[in-house]
């Protein structure tokens, strides 16, 4: 009797810590993080190319948007299929970066000029494209409601128009209830989003488990119009990685929220 009543004890104590391991797994399951997509559009593909080391360095990765791929050099379609090898994301950017609020046609017109030639020619160059950028960050929702046939996510843009921290913009925060269509803040040197401006971002991300949305154009040090820095990029890269923000493609919002 006495055997069993230890041997009872101790399986008590081993069915107590397997609940206790249980419930730790499930409070990291769901500890909120929040996550980051840096995004880029247009054709700025050799720039983009030179960072590879630095988005590498920190992990990072990016959507790249293209327009206009009808006139892509056989080495910038090397270079990009190289930067998709790295892990990044190939999107669609419309064929000839035409804004879709002021297009003149009917709509069926303007997917069949605009966005499905320039998905086939995506397609026929060996990317799967399931994210379209807006040209100009503006749309429609009958726009996008039909363009929700042709690609699983669409991305708008937004600018600080009200001057204030970017945590005040709920629509550039995907969340698990709404990450198919997003707006994104813009960080190219003439929006003037500074570094702390950038961490109160991050952090709303992080405290709600929300997906913070960006976009930027030209990757260089010229501080010139619809261009970011290198080195502005890499001190939003540490703190990333300071406050461990996870870097996701726009392909990934599904996956990062749902888990699937």
């Amino acid at each position: 009797m006495k055997r069993k009543s230890v041997v009872g004890r101790v399986l008590q104590k081993l069915v107590l810590v397997l609940i206790g391991c249980s419930a730790l797994l499930d409070c990291q399951k769901s500890k909120q993080q929040g996550a980051v997509v840096y995004s880029f559009d247009d054709q700025y593909i050799d720039e983009w190319y030179k960072q590879r080391d630095l988005f590498n360095q920190y992990n990072i990765k990016a959507t790249f948007f293209i327009n206009r791929p009808q006139n892509l050099s056989s080495e910038q379609l090397e270079k990009l299929k190289q930067l998709e090898a790295d892990g990044h994301e190939i999107g669609c950017h419309g064929l000839n970066h035409r804004n879709v609020v002021d297009f003149k046609d009917s709509l069926d017109v303007l997917i069949n000029s605009e966005i499905k030639p320039a998905i086939k020619i995506l397609a026929d160059y060996g990317f799967e494209i399931c994210s379209f950028a807006h040209p100009f960050g503006k749309s429609l929702p009958e726009i996008d409601t039909l363009l929700l046939s042709q690609f699983q996510y669409l991305r708008k843009a937004t600018y600080n128009i009200k001057d204030t921290t970017i945590d005040f913009y709920d629509d550039i925060f995907a969340t698990k209830d709404n990450y198919q269509i997003t707006n994104s803040m813009g960080i190219d040197t003439n929006y003037k989003i500074s570094l702390q401006n950038f961490e109160t971002g991050i952090l709303r991300a992080k405290a709600n488990n929300e997906v913070l949305i960006l976009h930027a154009h030209r990757v260089d040090s010229s501080l010139t119009n619809y261009s970011v820095s290198p080195e502005y990029l890499e001190e939003t890269f540490k703190l990333c990685r300071e406050h461990n923000i996870e870097s996701i493609r726009i392909s990934d919002l599904e996956t990062f929220f749902t888990g699937n």
